[in-house]
């Protein structure tokens, strides 16, 4: 008897608990004012010759991280402006190199740039206003570490044009062997 009631019980709660997960609304990994997220990672191994970074170096470096955008109408047209964006970039170049780069950005816009250095053919997001900290040990002595920084006027390309294409979709680069550039972009609903 108790048996049989212990498994009525699991059952029912089991049963309850399905039922209460396939009516919640689904969780937004940034938040339900985001329209855009993305997922980056450049690599290199370390027998090419790598172009990310301040220079080329011969070895192993990258740099990997995420943006979330929003506070837009959530169209894809060139133009399109927004009001806010958090991205995290965290770049390798060696021992001791890691720079952590938190963006906190108070204004976006869709851009189509086929001159700027990072443009792959496609409308990206440029920030326009915002800050930008520095953490990590590969931090430059001369910039403040752990300190927002407001993006420079006019702001160069390799701090406010994100190369985040404003479509979605996967896309993935293999410059040279043993180089790879992939983004992951998805527009929300």
């Amino acid at each position: 008897m108790r048996r049989n009631l212990a498994r009525t019980l699991v059952v029912t709660v089991t049963v309850a608990v399905l039922g209460i997960l396939a009516n919640a609304p689904s969780a937004l990994a940034y938040g339900s004012a985001d329209q855009w997220q993305a997922g980056f990672s450049g690599t290199c191994s370390s027998q090419s010759l790598c172009p990310f970074g301040p220079v080329p170096t011969q070895g192993a470096t990258g740099f990997w991280g995420w943006c979330a955008f929003g506070g837009s109408s959530g169209s894809s047209d060139v133009g399109t402006t927004g009001t806010t964006a958090d991205c995290q970039v965290t770049t390798y170049f060696g021992p001791g190199s890691t720079v952590n780069l938190s963006y906190n950005v108070t204004a976006w816009m869709i851009v189509f740039d086929p001159e700027s250095p990072l443009s792959i053919g496609l409308p990206d997001f440029l920030f326009t206003s915002g800050t930008v900290t520095l953490s990590g040990p590969g931090v430059p002595p001369f910039l403040p570490s752990h300190t927002p920084l407001p993006f420079p006027n006019p702001c160069p390309p390799f701090i406010c044009d994100s190369g985040i294409p404003a479509v979605p979709g996967h896309f993935s680069f293999h410059p040279s062997p043993g180089v790879t550039f992939m983004i992951q972009v998805t527009k929300l609903p």
